[in-house]
Formats: C-alpha cells, sequence, structure tokens
C-alpha cells in the first residue's frame, strides 16, 4: 500500500515593476500548468508573474524534500522551502499546508526549481506560471478556483504621482449557477497577512480588507481605507472553504480618477428644499376656510421666543430629549461595530451595497450616498416646523385662545432625528443596528395615531358661543402616557428581540421576554380598543345631548354602520398582531418589524378612515355652503380646491408606490441571511453614478410621509378656534338639511334654558335595572 508521506504547497510571488507603460495589473492569464518528476525543471518568469508550486512524496521516512527556486544563470537561490515526508493519502487529497516565500526584486529571467531530499522517494511537483496584464478599464477574465489549493493575483500602481487616483474598486464576480459555492476575497500589501488568510481565512487581519461571496463580491480602496490607497504591489488573494467543487469567478479592477460628492449633495438638498410647496398646497386646499391669515416678521419672533417658555410643548420637549438620549447611544454602537469592521478588515460585518459603494473620501470609510440620502427627512423636518411656526404666528396674531401646536412640532423634530437615526444606521448596516433606523418611524407612526384620535376628540355638540367646543379629554392620548406606556416598551422589547434574533438568549430569559412582550401587545389592543369605544363597559359610554322641546336630554348612542365596520376592522387588526406576534416567537421575523409593521397598519386604517370624513366633510361644505353662495366665496373655492384635493391625493398616493417599488422591488441588501447571499442583491447606481435604489428610497419616501403628516395634522386640529369658527359656516346649511340640532342656536338655548350650557366632558351612565 503506497503512502504519501507528505504534502506542501510552496507558493512564491514574484513581483517586477511594470516598465514605463502606465497601467494597473489586475488579470490572471494562466502560461503554464505541468507536473514532473524529475529532480529539476526550468521554468520562465516575466514580470508581474506568479508561481504555484504543490510538492509531495509518498515514503514512509523522516526524510525532508526541500523545493529551490533559483536563477539558471548563475544558481542563485531567490526562495527555498523545507518540509519533512509525513503525510497520509487522505491528507495529501483532502488538505495542503501551504508556506512560501517573497521577493520583490526579480527580474524578467529563467529560473529553475529544484528538488532535494528523500532520494529514493517517489515526488511529484504540480505548479503553474501567472501573467497579470489587465488595463484599469474593468475588463474582467475568467479564472478557476480549486478547493485546497488558492488563487492568487497582484497588480501595480506605478504612476501614482501622476495619476489622481480617487479610489480603485477589486471585484470578483461569480458564475450563477454556483451560487451555492462560497468564497473568500482578500486584498492586502501585506505578505504576512496574506499567508495568515490562505491557512486560515477568517483569521483577523489589521492591514488587509477580506469578505465572503457567492456570486459578487467588491472590495474599494480609498485613502479612507484600512489599508490605505496607495502605490505599490497589491495581493488579491481567493479561497474556498466547506467545498470540495471548484468555482468559475471573474476578477476585475476598476480605477476611478473623477470622482467628487459634494456637488451632488448639494443638489440633493436644494432638490429637497422644494418639498416646501407640500406644506403651502397642503394649507391651501384643507384649510381653506381659515381665511384669516395674518403673520408678521415680529410676531413669527415673539412665536419661535414663546417656544421655549410657554405654551404646551411637552410632546416637543419630550421628542428633543428622546432623540439625545437615544441616538448619542446609537451612535456608540454604531462606531464600535463600524470599528470592528476596520480593525479586523472584515467587510461581512457591515451590509453595503458593494455595486454603488461611494466612499466618504476624507472622512470616513463609510457609504457617503447611504449617508447624505437621509437629507431629506431632515429638510422636511425643518419645512414642518417653519409652516407650523407660521401656522402658530396666525392665532397668536389674530388673538385665539384655543390651539395647541406640539403635537405638529413634534412630526418636525421626529423627522429631523429619523433622519440621524438612518444616518447612523447607513454607517454600518446590519441587523443587530437596523434597530436605530426604526428608532423615530416608531415615534412618526405613534405620533400620527396620537394625532387622529386627538382630532376624533373634538366635538360640537355643546358649546357656549362659536368658540367653545365639547373635547373629551378620556379620548386624548397624553405625552407622559405615550411614553410610558408604548414608545418606551417598545424601545426595550425592539432591543431585546434584536439581540434574540441575532444570538439566542437562554431558554428561561427567552420564556419571560416572550410573556412580556405578549402581556405588552395585549394591553395595547386593550387599550386600542377603549379609545375606539369598543369595550363593553356600562360606565363610560358614547353619549350626546339633544335639544327639543322638553329641554336638554342625554342620549346613548347606539350602533350604527360605522361602529359595525369599526368593529369588523378591529378584529382584522388583532388577528393581524396575534400572526406577527407568533412569527416573532417562531423567529420567522424580526421584532423591529413586527413593531413598525403592526404600527403602520394601524395609521393607515386610521388615517384613510379619518380621511374618508375629511373628504366627506369638504364635500358636504363645498356643494351646501359654497355653491349656494357663489359670490360670497372666491373661485378658489368651487373649482381650484376640488381639483387640488384630487391632485394632492394622487402625487401622495404616486410618491408612495414609487418609495415602496424603490424599497421593495428593487431591494439590494438583505440584513436577515448571509452577507455572501445579501450581496447577490447588490445593484448598481442608477442615477447620476451616485445613488442607488435605497438612497432613492429615502427621497421619495421623505416626501409621501410628509404629504401623509400634512394632512393628519390638518385632521388633528391643533387650532381649535380656526375649526369652530369653519363650524359656523356649516350650520346654515345643516339647518336646511334638517338637521335638529344646528337649529337650536346659542341664543335659543339661553332662551329656552335660561343660562349657557355646560360643556360636556364624560358622561357616567348608570346601568339599566
Amino acid at each position: 500500500m503506497v503512502h504519501v508521506r507528505s504534502a506542501i504547497v510552496f507558493l512564491l510571488l514574484v513581483f517586477g515593476v511594470a516598465g514605463n507603460e502606465s497601467r494597473i495589473f489586475a488579470d490572471y492569464i494562466v502560461d503554464e500548468n505541468q507536473s514532473f518528476t524529475n529532480r529539476s525543471t526550468l521554468i520562465s518568469v516575466g514580470k508581474g508573474s506568479l508561481i504555484s508550486i504543490r510538492l509531495g512524496c509518498n515514503q514512509e521516512s523522516s526524510d525532508f524534500l526541500t523545493a529551490y527556486l533559483q536563477r539558471d544563470d548563475n544558481k542563485e537561490v531567490v526562495a527555498s522551502i523545507s518540509t519533512e515526508c509525513s503525510a497520509t493519502v487522505e491528507d495529501y487529497k483532502k488538505s495542503y499546508r501551504w508556506t512560501r516565500t517573497f521577493s520583490d526584486d526579480f527580474e524578467d529571467l529563467d529560473y529553475r526549481i529544484v528538488v532535494t531530499g528523500a532520494e529514493n522517494a517517489f515526488f511529484e511537483v504540480q505548479y503553474h506560471v501567472s501573467t497579470i496584464r489587465l488595463p484599469s478599464d474593468g475588463t474582467a477574465t475568467p479564472h478557476e478556483i480549486t478547493p485546497g489549493i488558492p488563487s492568487i493575483h497582484t497588480f501595480s500602481i506605478d504612476d501614482w504621482e501622476e495619476t489622481n487616483y480617487r479610489f480603485v474598486d477589486v471585484s470578483v464576480q461569480g458564475w450563477d449557477n454556483q451560487t451555492d459555492i462560497v468564497g473568500k476575497m482578500i486584498v492586502t500589501q501585506d505578505k504576512d497577512e496574506l499567508y495568515n488568510f490562505l491557512v486560515s481565512p477568517n483569521t483577523t487581519t489589521l492591514n488587509s480588507m477580506r469578505l465572503s461571496y457567492s456570486s459578487f463580491g467588491r472590495i474599494v480602496l480609498s485613502d479612507v481605507s484600512k489599508p490605505i490607497l496607495g502605490p505599490g504591489i497589491w495581493i488579491i488573494g481567493h479561497v474556498l472553504y466547506n467545498t470540495s467543487a471548484t468555482k468559475n469567478i471573474e476578477i476585475s479592477v476598476s480605477v476611478n480618477t473623477d470622482y467628487e460628492y459634494v456637488s451632488k449633495v448639494v443638489i440633493l438638498t436644494i432638490v429637497s428644499c422644494f418639498g416646501v410647496i407640500l406644506p403651502i398646497f397642503c394649507r391651501y386646499i384643507f384649510n381653506y376656510m381659515n381665511a384669516e391669515r395674518k403673520v408678521s416678521f415680529k410676531a413669527w419672533r415673539q412665536v419661535v421666543v414663546n417656544w421655549f417658555y410657554s405654551g404646551n410643548k411637552g410632546l416637543a420637549y419630550l421628542t428633543g430629549f428622546l432623540a439625545w438620549m437615544l441616538l448619542v447611544s446609537a451612535f456608540q454602537v454604531v462606531h464600535a461595530k463600524w470599528g470592528e469592521m476596520m480593525e479586523k478588515g472584515d467587510r461581512d460585518i457591515c451590509y453595503y451595497n458593494e455595486r454603488c459603494y461611494r466612499p466618504y473620501l476624507g472622512y470616513y470609510d463609510v457609504s457617503v450616498n447611504g449617508i447624505a440620502s437621509n437629507i431629506p427627512f431632515m429638510v422636511h423636518g425643518a419645512l414642518i416646523i417653519i409652516s407650523v411656526s407660521l401656522a402658530e404666528t396666525s392665532c397668536f396674531s389674530l388673538g385665539h385662545k384655543r390651539y395647541d401646536y406640539s403635537i405638529a412640532y413634534s412630526f418636525g423634530l421626529a423627522f429631523i432625528f429619523e433622519g440621524f437615526g438612518s444616518l447612523l444606521y447607513h454607517i454600518c448596516p446590519s441587523q443587530i443596528i437596523f434597530q436605530f433606523d426604526t428608532l423615530f418611524m416608531f415615534v412618526i407612526s405613534q405620533y400620527i395615531i396620537t394625532a387622529l384620535v386627538d382630532g376624533h376628540a373634538i366635538r360640537k355638540q355643546v358649546y357656549e358661543d362659536a368658540h367653545k367646543l365639547f373635547s373629551s379629554k378620556r379620548k386624548s392620548i397624553r405625552s407622559p402616557k405615550l411614553f410610558l406606556f408604548f414608545l418606551g416598551p417598545a424601545y426595550g422589547f425592539n432591543f431585546l428581540g434584536n439581540l434574540h434574533y441575532i444570538s439566542p438568549l437562554p431558554p428561561a430569559i427567552s420564556f419571560f421576554f416572550f410573556f412580556f412582550l405578549g402581556l405588552w401587545v395585549a394591553g395595547i389592543m386593550l387599550w386600542a380598543a377603549y379609545k375606539a369605544n369598543l369595550l363593553p363597559t356600562t360606565y363610560f359610554r358614547p353619549a350626546t345631548i339633544h335639544f327639543g322641546a322638553q329641554g336638554a336630554e342625554v342620549r346613548e348612542e347606539k350602533s350604527s354602520t360605522s361602529t359595525t365596520i369599526k368593529k369588523v376592522c378591529f378584529v382584522a387588526y388583532t388577528l393581524i398582531v396575534f400572526i406577527g406576534f407568533v412569527m416573532v416567537v417562531l423567529g420567522k421575523l424580526v421584532i423591529s418589524i413586527f413593531i413598525l409593521g403592526e404600527l403602520i397598519v394601524a395609521l393607515l386604517i386610521m388615517t384613510a378612515a379619518s380621511f374618508m370624513y375629511l373628504l366627506g366633510d369638504l364635500w358636504f361644505t363645498l356643494t351646501k355652503v359654497v355653491r349656494p353662495n357663489n359670490k360670497k366665496y372666491p373661485i378658489r373655492y368651487r373649482y381650484i380646491i376640488p381639483v387640488g384635493v384630487v391632485l394632492y391625493l394622487l402625487c401622495g398616493l404616486g410618491l408612495v408606490v414609487v418609495s415602496l417599488f424603490f424599497f421593495v422591488i428593487l431591494e439590494n441588501t438583505d440584513k436577515s441571511i448571509p452577507p455572501w447571499d445579501s450581496r447577490e442583491l447588490n445593484k448598481p447606481c442608477i442615477l447620476n453614478d451616485f445613488w442607488d435604489a435605497h438612497d432613492l428610497w429615502h427621497f421619495f419616501a421623505s416626501h409621501a410621509l410628509m404629504m401623509i403628516v400634512l394632512v393628519v395634522m390638518q385632521m388633528q386640529k391643533p387650532c381649535r378656534d380656526c375649526y369652530m369658527k369653519y363650524k359656523e359656516i356649516q350650520d346654515p346649511a345643516k339647518e336646511r338639511n334638517g338637521d335638529l340640532e344646528a337649529l337650536v342656536d346659542n341664543q335659543s338655548k339661553k332662551a329656552l334654558y335660561g343660562q349657557k350650557p355646560e360643556i360636556l366632558k364624560v358622561i357616567p351612565l348608570k346601568t339599566e335595572q
């Protein structure tokens, strides 16, 4: 029985200088691939060549085999390696130990491989010589990687002083039918780290970059990468692991010497500023009956000053406090994760879209396009705050007493902080960091729900004069309760849930985590039912006051078609929440997506219902108030507003569809799958060779969300006096349409009852005997 006593690979990189022609070498062309059993063989080595040798013997002895590489003209030994014959046949076939020496001063000469030792042993030397010659236009050349035998390529940058190198893309492309075969690539100038990588592909490297790939991978060298892009010879190494199949790849290197990002970011900021049209358009269309607008710079300045020390701004203040607390902590975590990637050289830690990775040159090795694309959120947040301050200035100048823009200001702050949260996430996109991207998406979603509930809490059934209203405080959501019972637990469960998804918690802790998560979800659902008047309670029943010949009468509201529809929607929503919770427990759904998804479904249902009410109210006003009094109202009320409402609705829906198209259909990463699978989703830049689909999702989603928020702020009715004045206009029309309650005005109430009715807040009803 023949045994192979030694298996060794002798790897020698022979580097040269590329003459006077300016080029970057990166391709792989096999000139020779032979084996021999003689004691020596002659080979020709050109500049920029690679020699790879595998040596084995089959004699059971303690003898050594030694391989030399020497110049053929003067017999100078330039490299050598020696090992004992001690391997088995299985070792020879399945695993190899790679060793090498390097020299940087070889020339175009003939070299001889000489093998000595183990005189009576049978041995075989397999070798190949490769020459790397590729211009820097990104042209790719195919190559095959064999298990156990790494593939090594080099390229050199020798015209550093004459050429303005901005960044260099080193790309590998695999065949589509070999996506199940995973390879690893390294780019370095450090020969020791290359050797460590070839021995153990997952070894931490300090001056190299490496990544895993199945069908695509790219490493970008720049002045902020580690290692820093510079002149000299660069080495590209490829290995396969955990596989016995070969893999076909194409390797390419491309140079970018004309790259700048400042102008592109400035253009994005300017285009985002055109979003100022949206609040103006929305106020013109949906706040149409607030004809009295009085804004001066002096009054606006006073409102800005008052913002800091007077008025109800508790929710806005809490939003700012939450942002400072969470974003600072988030930056610590994100920067540590990014630092780990840079320190280890492991590009698998952060999930970038490598096909459209544009480095933040001079500052940060991050995707500057992914970071800058969050500017629209910040710009639109500032626009919301400015527009809200002008609306408050109008109320302030007109002497209104009942207005509260705290929620409206909070929307603007939440937009700004969402931009910062998403910015932090895109420093190092990954599953554990994704929770910071959704920080203020939770806040914005909950604020929309809060605003809608607050708007529905306003009633006009009982009032003292035209500026009094019935407001059920029982139905509004107070800021402390919002943070204590929803946002606080939501963040806590979100953080722990993402941690559990990445690295499962111990069974005992997991049980209590999901137990309390279930209790919290059930509590939130009961709270929602309570706010929607769906609980079968005998104490708090919806009631109204009816006026008649016998005086004021408190009547309990009976079930109606709208109540039935509300119950059906609530049951369907409860089922959705239950299914999502089960998927989270089973590990099929990330908890961030669960919480955000349930919030989005809830706000969509509430926004659609409230918007239908708003449209109905608008239609009544246009047909019953404006049309019979055409001479009283300007032409914009008769024609422009109806067209504007339709246009606003179509634009909003269009922006939602376009943003979802870029986010879902053109998805370019997936943090819930292995990094090599996520890179299969990577897509090239689609706008100006700088912005990818996810960047455009940020742009369109910010506009779409802004349009939704602007309408929600109108439905929230922050100016109570403005709303009641508008309701005054509707009363004559309601009287003509047979609304009995509209027939009784304030003077008749005084004459009938002798005094002004008090504002009704909560009507406790006794249980019928």
